[in-house]
């Protein structure tokens, strides 16, 4: 689909408000681009947020026979590498900013609200990126960022984390490039899970604007929780949506999916993000971090 700034909406659903979570990392300039596309089209204000990690210079003081203490080169490289992120981040978002001649706004500033149409604004927050990520994003309609890179911790990122159980909002992980602002086709992983039932609701931004709907479900569902249960709630906010019954095979039921939604040719893939409580274990249950580790589709979760 081609993005249509000037296309105006109608009675439907529609966010307020995006968050745009950039690290510095290689994906940054793809959610910058995604969210601009995304508040153009629903006319929002935009928020591109980097989180300036602080580095805790009271290690610097441990005894270093401990074997805790940082060496000052290591507090050197770490210094150099938030610097690093945070202009890489900052510089993403200027050359977005001027290729696209947007004009920013202060974040928070009247420009922000209602009726002002897209507005674009950078923050830059000194803190603690998972923390900070998850406050700040509470107050936004929906949260993208794209996937951490191995060496911030892959999926088993603080930010990722944060972001999907901490923050109350839905998600959108980015898979390498932009992803469009319409999606041609949305696929619908359904579990009948309370996880999956949210993520429908506040995806309805994007299902209702969507070319096409599929609605996935692999192996059998509870009765009043099958696909076609779920395609008669989708029809009460007017969507149609075609049904996919997928059968198990000694794949898992994240590659089911993959290959599925790629035979279908759909854009975004929307699904529940299930976790686990186990102390000292990744929060992400095994759909979820199968989905996030083929990194093939953009996904967007809730929890």
């Amino acid at each position: 689909m081609v993005l249509d700034g000037g296309r105006i909406l109608g009675s439907g659903p529609r966010f307020g408000s995006v968050l745009a979570y950039v690290d510095g990392g290689p994906g940054s300039e793809a959610v910058i681009q995604t969210a601009a596309r995304i508040g153009q089209v629903h006319s929002c204000y935009v928020e591109v947020l980097h989180v300036a990690q602080a580095v805790d210079t009271s290690l610097l003081a441990l005894d270093a026979g401990s074997g805790m203490a940082a060496s000052a080169e290591i507090f050197r490289i770490m210094q150099d590498d938030a610097r690093k992120r945070e202009t890489a981040a900052r510089t993403a978002f200027e050359e977005f900013c001027n290729n696209a001649d947007v004009v920013t706004v202060d974040p928070d500033s009247r420009e922000t609200l209602a009726n002002e149409g897209f507005t674009i604004a950078w923050n830059l927050v000194s803190g603690t990126a998972g923390r900070d990520l998850a406050h700040r994003g509470r107050l936004f309609d929906l949260i993208i960022m794209a996937r951490a890179s191995d060496q911030i911790g892959g999926i088993d990122s603080i930010q990722l984390e944060s972001a999907l159980f901490d923050s109350g909002r839905p998600v959108l992980v980015t898979a390498g490039g932009a992803v469009e602002s319409e999606p041609g086709a949305v696929v619908i992983a359904w579990d009948g899970s309370r996880e999956a039932a949210h993520s429908v609701a506040l995806a309805m931004p994007l299902l209702s604007n969507a070319s096409k709907v599929y609605v996935m479900s692999v192996g059998e569902r509870d009765p009043g929780m099958e696909i076609e249960d779920l395609s008669r709630y989708l029809a009460r906010h007017g969507i149609t949506a075609e049904l996919c019954h997928l059968s198990k095979s000694d794949k898992s039921v994240a590659h089911v999916l993959v290959d599925a939604s790629f035979n279908k040719n759909v854009h975004l893939l929307v699904m529940g993000a299930y976790g686990h409580s186990a102390i000292g274990e990744s929060l992400f249950g095994g759909v979820t971090r199968d989905m996030l580790e083929a990194g093939k589709i953009p996904l967007l979760l809730a929890h």
